[in-house]
């Protein structure tokens, strides 16, 4: 009979060869994607004031007020492609502009300044802790789009994918994005591989005022025909409740900051390890689903290699 560490071992080479289909399923999939027609741009009106401007990374936040069957009243920031108009804006100005969404991008075109601030201009908001690996991720508590408390101890034994959202984002490379990268990883890790139930994903809201169980529910519901049918078995979409909010964010590097109803927010993608510490921590949209399944794999196997070290120094 073969040795525990054997069989480790075979299941360890059984769950790589997995992880490299899934990633090769994943690069056929997005060449696929790459050639179908390019989206037209659409270009509405944007008018608010000017809360921050960043000319280094050409970016602005605006307190924008809402554009009817597009978006609600919220803070967002943008790209500003015209690094002369950047320049030329201060905090407190209101202005107006054509925002042009196209594709995965979005970005500010044509600005005008219809009344200057105070010219009080201030910088984009530095984040004071960054996730680190083998960082271990607090108790928080949160609730599931079926109404029930759970803990993030509920996770552990299972790679973590933990994202950032709430359901109200209407900009292309924000939320969206993220849930329809969760949603492909949900997809590619389904079935019968003994890799997929090792692999959780976890959307958590900022937004708990509007992001009810019920609305949490439609939303993960509205990813079925890419996860191909009922997300909910691997996929939480949970709610941060309003006390634990500020230590949530505080911990995952996310910025957001609500504002008369309006919200201004960061992106925030964890990896986190079956023993519940942190493995990789992304703070843009820079990722892709095969590098976080590639991500997650490397976190069941590390924690496998910790398991039979252990194992072994315990039969001694």
């Amino acid at each position: 009979m073969r040795s525990s560490a054997t069989n480790s071992t075979t299941d360890a080479r059984h769950d790589a060869r997995i992880i490299a289909g899934i990633l090769l399923a994943l690069f056929v999939g997005g060449i696929a994607g790459c050639r179908g027609p390019r989206e037209a741009a659409r270009h509405y009106t944007l008018r608010g004031e000017v809360a921050a401007v960043d000319p280094s990374h050409g970016s602005l936040i605006v307190k924008g007020e809402a554009i009817p069957g597009f978006m609600d009243a919220m803070t967002m920031p943008y790209d500003v492609p015209d690094s002369t108009a950047l320049a030329s804006l201060d905090a407190g100005d209101a202005i107006t502009a054509d925002l042009v969404v196209t594709g995965n991008a979005e970005h500010l075109e044509n600005i005008a300044v219809t009344k200057k601030g105070a010219g009080n201009a201030s910088a984009f908001p530095k984040m004071p802790h960054e996730p680190q690996p083998g960082e271990k991720v607090p108790d928080f508590t949160l609730i599931n789009q079926d109404g029930k408390r759970i803990r993030f101890s509920s996770f552990r034994g299972n790679a973590l994918l933990v994202t950032f959202i709430y359901t109200r984002c209407p900009f292309p490379d924000f939320c969206p994005l993220v849930s329809k990268n969760f949603a492909e990883i949900y997809a590619a890790t389904r079935g019968p591989s003994p890799l997929g139930p090792k692999i959780r994903l976890l959307s958590l809201s900022f937004d708990p005022e509007h992001d009810t169980p019920e609305a949490l529910r439609r939303y993960g519901a509205s990813f079925s025909q890419i996860t191909g049918g009922d997300p909910f078995d691997r996929w939480e979409f949970d709610a941060v409740p309003p006390k634990e909010l500020a230590a949530v964010a505080r911990f995952f590097g996310l910025y957001y900051t609500p504002d008369s109803g309006l919200i201004t927010h960061s992106l925030s993608t964890s990896v986190i390890s079956p023993n519940g510490a942190i493995f990789k921590w992304h703070s843009g949209n820079e990722w892709t689903p095969a590098q976080l399944i590639a991500e997650a794999g490397e976190a069941l196997e590390q924690e496998g290699k910790a398991a039979r070290t252990q194992n072994t120094a315990n039969n001694r």
